[in-house]
């Protein structure tokens, strides 16, 4: 939904960010394929774009972002942690130590956790709501990422 505002240089540290913390519970699921795809799709980046980075690479160029790119970062691998039904102890301790290196504070943390908890009641909507409950989800998670 925001990948676009990150730049080019940003959205391939991601990409490899995503491939990392997809693989962190040694289980690359289907969803976080189907995922990796439509991330790549958002930033307009190729696969011939992109190159590897080790994880200290990755967060050393983030740390160099804006404070709302890291918070459009967290915020979108919080949402890759759930697509797979399942939140393990390796997810949430890759997310914890990520959000302490990007300095992400704990209300942003608690926000959007409750964004993503929040999501999944409006997104269970009836087609005639959809319009009026995508423009609260968008609205909401503008509020988060500042």
């Amino acid at each position: 939904m925001f990948l676009k505002e990150l730049n080019k240089e940003e959205g391939i540290a991601f990409i490899n960010l995503v491939s990392i913390f997809a693989d962190v519970d040694n289980e690359f699921a289907k969803e976080e394929k189907v995922l990796l795809k439509e991330y790549k799709e958002e930033l307009e980046i190729e696969d011939k774009e992109i190159y590897n980075l080790k994880y200290e690479d990755i967060i050393e160029l983030i740390r160099k972002s804006s404070d709302r790119s890291k918070r459009i970062i967290y915020f979108e691998l919080v949402g890759l942690s759930l697509v797979d039904g399942e939140y393990e102890d390796k997810e949430v301790d890759f997310l914890e130590n990520l959000a302490s290196e990007l300095k992400i504070t704990r209300a942003t943390k608690i926000a959007i956790a409750n964004y993503f908890y929040n999501f999944t009641d409006v997104y269970n909507f009836t087609t005639v709501d959809a319009e009026n409950n995508i423009k609260l989800l968008k609205e909401q998670a503008e509020k988060i990422l500042g």
